[in-house]
């Protein structure tokens, strides 16, 4: 830094006359009050012994919106209390300095806190002349004051800590020499900053008391002042009782006439109390006020950390959920006030077991807790914290007067097995927790072993179902629906069919009610409308015979408001024949939509589309809904279709339909014939036109085109043979009375394993060689899916590995013909096994150490997946 020598400085003269006559100190303190006052950024002032504004610096204007003429010298009129101001000045007129805190009015009519010292001018006599001012605007620490008060109510002591400092709140005014390294000026609030005294002051330095830690920090910044940069910047300090402080320090640098800084003048605030309430602040915000444990908030911030770090360092954590068990039961029996207890003393318990983890334990809300763990060598170490959370509770618990047992049940979800989300790894150890809970309390279940493979093709369709658009693994097929008496073609159905990359060809009844549940039905209803229209188009070019094509319309499109401007707008630029589209609404979306979808319905009417009634007969106002709206079709459920043959009842019930629909002029369609049997009846009661199986399955474009080209359609033999497949085996099978229970798990796709639960099956027919199965899934027929098989034969617990090698559907169940995979020592041991088996099978097919079932296979698997 420059140094500071006033007696080479020829170019002033007065400096040079005040220096030769004595006056060098009165000259210096004049500099520096005259440095401070100009730039200070609290109001400073002078006032005359009258009390009238003399002098002031220029923050009134930016502060207040005054100009001092604005005053004309009474300022008065800036205080909303004039005794309070009148009694001050009095008292600083006797002699007495004075601080005290006043409201005052802003130009703009706004009221303002201010904190306000009064300091006497003393003459060379001891006379007094009038009075120094310093008002410094203190409205933001008040509203930061109120604010800490609504912050919680345990606080009030750090608030009654908050008020003391605040109410006597006082800055330290200084003065230093840059040359010598001394103070020059050091005011009396500098005390309560620092501990040491302004006589004191004068010869500390300054640097010695600030904290070692942030002394580098503090030189790096002080280094801006060579420039001659003002500079507002928080330190610690040491004081002179050896207290840690916080500070805010203003520095303004004064220049010689060279640029160089030869004195620094400025404030140093104490403000140790704003920070430590800042922590205070945010410690309450992230920990839960019964057990002091983090609470939901820092739980999802640390997941969210986890889940960054762990994907790029290719690591794995665990997410585990727990509650104690019955805890509603001790809380209603015991009050509140017994439940408490027993959570703080809980979660001490566990926190205590977890000590030696990297974890971290949060209260969720109520007796709802997670556990994150993470930087586990183990695969299993998850597993060993439940197993030693769950033991650690059957010590009981001591609260008051009673001895309290409570157990507590874990669910586990790990990244990235089980999820890539919060989202997901927090629902799945939910519902891992909730499984636990089935299973009788006390214990822990872990996720990804939980999965079926019916639950775990869903969490897969979910993922994929979001890209399967972009990936263009949509398709369409077609339905027709044709006339019972001649075969002809008279319509059909468009059905969206998709080809997963994992999983084959998904029916739409299990990725539909997914896309309905993520929105992602509006942009599939859209694709299939468009597409609809675009096959039209190409038919009408190629000079087919075309017939109306039905879509199946969501209830949530037919909600949205630019449906029907989508709808004319494709039809034009695609040049469809309005009554070419026929849209297809269910029962329940006229009951639960009502009012829009009646808007909706008389739009399309006008536009010239047909509307149809599907699923008739499921929903519980049918008739009422046939009068209201203008409906052009009626499709009958296949559920009532199915029986019409062997039950009275579903019989009459198709009658009256068909008898109700011809009275009120519309259309009937039956869905799901499948037999000759079906069709006669239905050509008996003149049903006007048949879809199902019997006339043709849902067919790709190339084939319905080349129906089109023929226009008329046969009934064909849907029975379905598997004694062709029989003729091919290597193998002999017993055929099975009564089927086997078993269980079947996914071992592995393309290779890469996947630890999943067990799905219910019943096993028809089995060999050496393989088996025949029935299931509720729809699984593809693809060698690199292995499954695991197990069930009972002869009291023996078998397990098997095998894949499909054919698959046939019966009524939404599928039949597979599975291979098994085994080694020549394992096929041995079956062989003896089955030979066994049969002998005693022939005499008994209902072995009482075998898992068989009697009941109907459908209605029993029905019921098990229900």
């Amino acid at each position: 830094m420059a140094k500071f020598n006033f007696l080479k400085d020829r170019k002033i003269k007065v400096e040079e006359q005040s220096i030769k006559q004595g006056n060098f100190e009165y000259l210096l303190k004049k500099r520096t009050f005259d440095a401070i006052f100009e730039k200070h950024p609290d109001i400073v002032f002078t006032l005359d012994i009258n009390g009238n504004l003399m002098h002031c610096n220029p923050s009134l204007k930016q502060i207040l919106g005054y100009e001092k003429m604005d005053l004309d010298k009474n300022v008065s009129k800036l205080y909303l209390k004039q005794q309070l101001r009148r009694k001050h000045i009095k008292k600083a007129l006797n002699g007495e300095g004075q601080n005290f805190r006043a409201t005052i009015i802003h130009i703009n009519g706004q009221t303002l806190t201010f904190d306000i010292t009064y300091v006497p001018i003393m003459g060379q006599k001891e006379q007094i002349l009038g009075i120094y001012g310093i008002a410094k605007n203190i409205t933001s620490f008040v509203k930061n004051k109120q604010e800490l008060l609504r912050v919680k109510e345990n606080l009030e002591k750090a608030e009654e800590r908050f008020r003391n400092i605040y109410d006597n709140l006082e800055v330290g005014i200084w003065s230093l020499d840059v040359v010598n390294n001394k103070f020059l000026l050091t005011s009396p609030g500098v005390k309560f900053v620092t501990g040491y005294s302004a006589d004191e002051m004068v010869e500390v330095e300054w640097e010695s008391i600030v904290h070692p830690d942030d002394l580098l920090d503090y030189r790096k910044l002080r280094g801006k002042l060579r420039h001659g940069d003002s500079l507002t910047h928080t330190y610690r300090i040491i004081s002179k009782e050896g207290e840690i402080k916080q500070v805010q320090d203003q520095t303004i640098p004064v220049l010689d006439h060279a640029g160089n800084v030869i004195r620094l003048d400025g404030i140093v605030s104490d403000i140790t109390f704003l920070e430590k309430s800042k922590e205070e602040i945010t410690y309450l915000a992230y920990h839960d006020y019964l057990t002091d444990l983090s609470n939901k908030r820092m739980f999802d911030e640390k997941m969210e950390e986890l889940i960054h770090n762990s994907k790029k360092n290719n690591k794995n954590f665990a997410c585990l959920y727990l509650n104690l068990d019955r805890f509603k039961q001790i809380n209603d029996r015991l009050g509140h006030a017994i439940g408490d207890k027993l959570l703080q003393q809980f979660t001490i318990r566990l926190d205590e077991k977890l000590k030696m983890s990297n974890y971290l334990f949060a209260r969720l809300g109520g007796d709802e807790f997670g556990i994150l763990l993470w930087d586990f060598k183990q695969s299993d170490y998850p597993i060993s914290i439940a197993k030693g959370i769950i033991d650690c509770m059957k010590k009981s618990f001591l609260i008051d007067e009673y001895e309290l047992f409570a157990t507590t049940s874990v669910g586990i979800s790990t990244f990235p097995i089980d999820g890539k989300t919060k989202e997901e790894l927090v629902k799945k150890a939910d519902a891992a927790l909730h499984r636990a809970k089935e299973m009788g309390k006390n214990n822990y279940q872990i996720y990804s072993t939980l999965l079926n493979i019916s639950s775990f093709k869903q969490f897969q369709l979910e993922r994929d179902l979001y890209k399967a658009m972009e990936r263009d693994e949509f398709f369409l097929q077609f339905q027709p629906r044709v006339n019972p008496l001649t075969g002809k073609i008279i319509s059909a159905e468009a059905l969206i069919r998709w080809e997963n990359a994992e999983w084959g060809f998904v029916s739409p009844r299990e990725f539909i009610p997914i896309a309905e549940e993520n929105g992602l039905i509006l942009p599939i209803g859209d694709w299939v409308f468009q597409e609809v229209c675009n096959r039209i188009s190409v038919w009408k070019n190629r000079e087919l015979p075309i017939v109306p094509i039905s879509i199946n319309i969501s209830a949530q499109r037919l909600l949205k408001s630019d449906f029907i401007p989508t709808v004319i707008k494709t039809l034009k630029e695609t040049n469809t024949d309005p009554s070419l589209i026929e849209f297809e609404i269910t029962e329940t979306t006229l009951i639960q939509y009502e009012e829009v979808v009646t808007l909706a319905v008389q739009q399309l009417k006008e536009i010239g589309i047909r509307i149809a009634l599907d699923d008739f007969g499921t929903g519980y106002s049918s008739l009422s809904y046939l009068k209201q709206y203008p409906i052009d079709t009626i499709k009958l459920d296949r559920s009532f279709v199915r029986n019409i043959s062997i039950s009275k009842k579903d019989e009459m019930i198709v009658k009256s339909m068909i008898f109700l629909a011809k009275g009120l002029d519309m259309k009937i369609v039956a869905e799901g014939v499948e037999t000759k049997e079906q069709l006669a009846l239905l050509k008996q009661q003149e049903c006007d036109e048949i879809q199902g199986y019997l006339f043709s399955k849902p067919v790709g474009e190339e084939d319905f085109q080349a129906f089109l080209q023929k226009m008329i359609l046969h009934p064909q033999d849907t029975q379905w043979d598997s004694r062709e497949i029989a003729n091919r085996r290597k193998f002999y099978r017993i055929n099975l009375l009564h089927p086997l229970h078993g269980n079947m798990s996914l071992v592995s796709i393309k290779g890469n394993k996947v630890q999943l639960g067990k799905t219910a099956i019943l096993i028809e027919d089995i060999g050496v060689g393989g088996m025949r199965i029935l299931s509720n899934i729809d699984l593809p027929v693809r060698p690199d899916i292995i499954l695991q098989f197990v069930t009972t034969i002869l009291g023996e617990k078998i397990e098997i590995g095998g894949h499909i090698v054919w698959k046939h559907e019966i009524n939404e169940f599928y039949q597979y013909g599975i291979e098994f995979i085994m080694k020549e020592k394992e096929r041995d041991g079956l062989v003896k096994l089955l030979n066994n088996f049969f002998l005693q099978y022939r005499k008994n097919p209902l072995l009482s150490n075998c898992s068989f079932i009697k009941e109907e296979k459908i209605s029993y698997l029905r019921k098990l997946h229900s």
